[in-house]
Parts: structure tokens; sequence; C-alpha cells
């Protein structure tokens, strides 16, 4: 069976279980239920290096956010908005090659915290050296995190690591625009 991506469903749902973390594989293997929390960020090499039109793109995104963002939508509007304000290179052939696609998987995960001047910035820092780079940084920096937990605890549930996580996104997103206003002047 073939998917809008031109992946198999098979190979969709190989990239989401290839892609977890330890914590993630213990969870699942446990029976619990974190691995929905968590993101599963392809590694560089999974994401496909062929080029994709907009609705495999949109496609492809959806399924690695659709389980832990419910917000983490990308839909064409904003796809064609980031290319007009620079944030990502414009489609070649009106197809999206793997540095089009790491990008926007990092934007719609930066999204959820940050406004779009904080992504510019952030990513011009992260990708200094190629988008590859970047984009393993990223993935290491996020998959840390979620082995700890946000807040460098672990993962209990409930009302009180909502309030504890909440507090921390709001603070770290105060500090990282602090820091990326004093990388800018």
């Amino acid at each position: 069976m073939c998917t809008d991506a031109g992946l198999t469903a098979y190979e969709t749902d190989d990239i989401m279980i290839r892609n977890q973390t330890p914590a993630q594989r213990r969870a699942e293997r446990a029976g619990a239920r974190m691995p929905e929390m968590m993101i599963a960020l392809p590694e560089w090499e999974r994401i496909p290096d062929i080029g994709l039109y907009m609705d495999q793109v949109l496609t492809l995104t959806e399924r690695i956010f659709s389980r832990a963002l419910p917000d983490g939508e990308i839909t064409r509007s904003m796809v064609n908005n980031y290319v007009k304000s620079g944030l990502i290179p414009r489609p070649v052939g009106k197809k999206y090659d793997r540095e089009h696609l790491a990008l926007l998987i990092m934007i719609g995960l930066l999204k959820q915290a940050l406004s779009m001047e904080c992504i510019a910035r952030l990513l011009s820092l992260v990708c200094a050296d190629g988008v590859e780079q970047g984009y393993a940084r990223f993935v290491h920096e996020v998959r840390r995190q979620e082995e700890t937990g946000a807040d460098g605890g672990s993962f209990c549930g409930g009302q009180d690591e909502a309030l504890s996580i909440s507090v921390s996104a709001a603070l770290y997103t105060v500090r990282a625009q602090r820091l990326l206003a004093a990388q800018q002047g």
C-alpha cells in the first residue's frame, strides 16, 4: 500500500520505529503510552533524499508530528510563507529535498514556542555549518531532553508534570529569545 508521500505505510512506520529513543523503546515494550507524547524525529539519512511535491511534504510532516504535537501541523500556506520569508530555500522544480524537509521538521517543533523571527535567528546559528550538521544537533538535543524530561527530570505524567513543563517552556522561551537577541546585536 503506497502513501501520499511515495513511501509505503510500512516504510513510514519503520522510519518512526527506528528513530525512537531508548526511553521510547523501553516504554513501548513496557506498554506505557509515553511514545505518543514523544517525537520520533528521523535521522538525516532517513529523511527522503528524493524531491517531494508539496502534498508529499505535508503528509510526511503530519506523520512525524501527529502523535506528539497538538499544533504541529504544517500547511501549504505555511510552507509558502516560509519560502517567501527566506526561512527555507525555494523548491527546485516544485520539489522539496532533504534540506527543505529537515528545516521544516525543525520549524514544526520550534514554532510551538518561538516566533518566526526567533526561529529564523536560531536556524541561522544552528545551521551555520550546513543544514545536515544543524539538523543532527537539533535531533540530538530533542532526544537528550526527551530522555530526561524537558525540565531535567523524568516523565511522571499528570498535572504536576504539565505545570512543570509549561513553566519550563515559558522560561526557556524567554531565555532563548534573549540569547538570540544578544547574538544578533
